[in-house]
Parts: structure tokens; C-alpha cells; sequence
């Protein structure tokens, strides 16, 4: 019909960065956390605007790892010192 459906595009957009990790900067499995980095909280917490109370507590690769206690900010990650 001569028409470009931009559904179409993205979706082949979509393949094509999936399929060529070597071009892909960005991937979708990183942005998803490992379940390991979960901690089972000892009491559900109920938080403002959520209808299940919460179980588990997300942590950082560091904080599991026990080299951290909490997350960083950026300004303590861009000010620490390096060797």
C-alpha cells in the first residue's frame, strides 16, 4: 500500500540489536536483577501506595557480596579514589 507501519520498524529494530549482541550496547537481560541479590526481609514491610507488603529487599552485586553495607551515591562513586 506503500505505507510504513512504525510498529514494524521498531520490531525489526527490535531483532536486529537482539540478534547482533556484538552492536548491542544495551540489552534487555541487564536490566533485569538476579534473584540471588534478593534478601528475605524477617517482617513484611507495608510501603505507602503498594497493596502486598514487600518480602524482599533488593541489594547490589557489593552489598551481596558483604563489601558494602548500603548503595552508593553517585557523588561517593565518582569521588572515590582510585590507585
Amino acid at each position: 500500500m506503500g505505507i510504513i507501519n512504525p510498529a514494524f520498524i521498531e520490531r525489526l529494530n527490535l531483532t536486529i540489536w537482539d540478534g547482533v549482541s556484538k552492536l548491542a550496547r544495551r540489552n534487555w537481560g541487564l536490566a533485569q536483577y538476579h534473584e540471588e541479590l534478593r534478601e528475605l526481609l524477617s517482617e513484611p514491610k507495608l510501603e505507602k501506595g503498594r497493596q502486598a507488603p514487600r518480602k524482599y529487599r533488593q541489594r547490589t552485586p557489593a552489598m551481596a557480596a558483604g563489601l558494602v553495607s548500603r548503595r552508593w551515591t553517585v557523588m561517593e562513586l565518582f569521588s572515590y579514589p582510585l590507585l
